[in-house]
């Protein structure tokens, strides 16, 4: 048993270390090295256990076997706790694991190894270490990760549960002597079952973390953050079927950042980003729900109003013109930049479908930039213009 509970931390060891210098050159997963190290330590001290069936002994090996088991242990809790970004009042149970600790070890120098001592002693620093542990798990705050966090979770308190009947036992068996620990089997059984159900629950809660990340990418903008243009042109196809005549009307914006090229050959991409975020923010800042903005374009953004009039959007749109215009904007250190934006709207009328509204949104925002930029105009004012298939120039 004790080789196979050595030989399952080390498996799990090498996995989480492979995990992490697999990734390390595109993302940073905290905790995995420290899961890494807290199986490292377990499994180094199951294979110390094993020594003396090698003929392999000395003075304290059995202390130093179970302190390597408690070190990776309280490896693991700190793993959970980086992991998470938690505190759990760390401190408290250090404190606690440490006296413990010293305890232990100053009896066993004083008094030699006896094993009902170094069961109840090491038992329960284990105890609190799992249940502190257990918690963590417990506390996961991430929707996609909470399921397999509470099995986690679970486990670890199944775990606890049968360190303290070990310890119990020992208790309730005063005349039992010191040098043979008829408990060993059921406790390294458990801990068998922790480490093989453990490893797994995490592998599927960075699993569940990887699928939330590409479900996210799928709907955001990884520059600026905002919803992209398949979230919004999705939306914008549901409502403007499904919305009835009774109900008020949706609007769609397409806001486009004037000279923007300019920005670029003057400051770079880099320049051209750091504008694109901040702009992103403002407009970000005055769209308020159930409205929604999405960059759906290098430096065209769009907003999807819903439940409004001509005059609201007329009012929004001019909202958001004014609030770029009045912005100062930092795109290299000390340097602040002056920025404008075009913007064309379009109220859907019954018979339109959003196609046909962004497009005739599109055709006012050429209309924007062709007067002379830094202004919001209405596709109502271009019935003149609905025959043409102009498209705005940069």
């Amino acid at each position: 048993m004790l080789i196979v509970n050595a030989l399952l931390a080390a498996l799990s060891s090498a996995i989480f270390t492979a995990l992490h210098l697999s990734l390390r050159r595109t993302r940073q997963i905290r905790g995995l090295l420290l899961w890494a190290s807290s199986n490292a330590l377990i499994a180094v001290g199951f294979f110390v256990l094993i020594l003396p069936a090698f003929g392999i002994g000395f003075p304290g090996l059995g202390l130093l076997g179970n302190m390597l088991i408690d070190a990776g242990t309280a490896f693991g809790l700190a793993a959970v706790l980086v992991y998470f970004g938690q505190t759990f009042r760390i401190g408290l149970v250090l404190a606690a694991v440490s006296g413990i600790a010293a305890v232990e070890v100053a009896y066993v120098i004083g008094h030699g190894e006896d094993l009902r001592f170094m069961v109840v002693a090491g038992g329960s620093l284990k105890v609190v270490l799992t249940i502190a542990t257990a918690i963590a798990f417990w506390r996961c705050r991430d929707v996609a990760q909470r399921q397999a966090a509470r099995v986690a979770a679970a486990f670890h308190g199944l775990w606890a549960t049968a360190l303290v009947i070990r310890v119990s036992w020992w208790e309730l068996h005063p005349l039992m002597s010191g040098a043979y620990d008829p408990t060993s089997a059921f406790g390294l059984l458990a801990r068998l079952v922790l480490t093989w159900v453990i490893t797994p629950c995490i592998l599927w809660m960075l699993s569940r973390q990887f699928d939330a990340e590409l479900v996210q990418l799928a709907k955001e903008d990884p520059l600026t953050g905002v919803p992209n243009r398949r979230v919004i042109w999705e939306l914008g196809e549901r409502i403007s079927v499904e919305r009835s005549p009774l109900e008020r009307r949706i609007a769609v914006l397409i806001v486009d950042v004037d000279h923007f090229k300019r920005i670029n050959d003057r400051w770079g991409h880099p320049g051209g980003d750091r504008a694109l975020i901040a702009i992103a923010e403002l407009l970000h800042r005055h769209t308020r729900a159930p409205n929604l903005l999405a960059r759906v374009g290098g430096e065209e953004f769009m907003v999807l109003m819903i439940d409004t009039d001509e005059l609201e959007v007329q009012a929004f749109a001019e909202e958001l013109r004014a609030a770029v215009a009045g912005a100062s904007i930092s795109v290299v250190p000390e340097h602040n930049l002056a920025c404008t934006v075009s913007i064309g709207y379009h109220l859907l009328g019954m018979g339109d479908g959003w196609t046909d509204a962004v497009t005739m949104a599109d055709r006012a925002l050429y209309a924007a930039k062709r007067d002379g930029r830094n202004r919001a105009v209405s596709s109502a004012s271009l019935a003149n213009e609905r025959g043409q298939g102009l498209s705005p120039s940069a």
